[in-house]
């Protein structure tokens, strides 16, 4: 029962929004530690993955004729890492712009904070029914 409540859809979208961001923060890392490496093409996870996030839950459907369609299932969707080919701002051929990194790094921590946050507030909630106050 208790992991019922606290695996919710919320707190499952949650989870998987901030291994997401967590990847994203890894991936920014390695980019900004080979800033210097010749031919080196920067990686990043594919904006859409973000979206999936939301549209891969399955919504709950009540059944309540046998002709009705029956509850979809979850889909796992796993992030797809890209790497940018196409670009190339210097003479030895490597794309990563340690300016625009930084702001992705400092994007991607407010993100993750946000996750967070709303992570523990749905935790509290999930103590407070269990004991009885809210």
């Amino acid at each position: 029962m208790l992991q019922e409540i606290k695996e919710s859809q919320s707190t499952d979208w949650l989870e998987r929004a901030m291994d997401r961001s967590a990847l994203r923060s890894q991936l920014l890392a390695h980019n900004i530690a080979n800033v210097n490496t010749p031919n080196y093409k920067r990686l990043d996870l594919k904006f859409e993955d973000f979206l999936n996030d939301s549209t891969q839950t399955a919504l709950p459907l009540r059944v309540t004729n046998q002709k009705h369609l029956t509850q979809a299932t979850s889909v796992t969707y796993a992030p797809q890492i890209i790497q940018e080919k196409n670009t190339s701002n210097r003479a030895d051929h490597n794309n990563v712009d340690p300016d625009y990194e930084m702001v992705q790094v400092s994007e991607n921590s407010l993100y993750f904070q946000a996750l967070t946050t709303s992570w523990k507030k749905q935790m509290t909630r999930v103590r407070q029914a269990i004991e009885g106050r809210g």
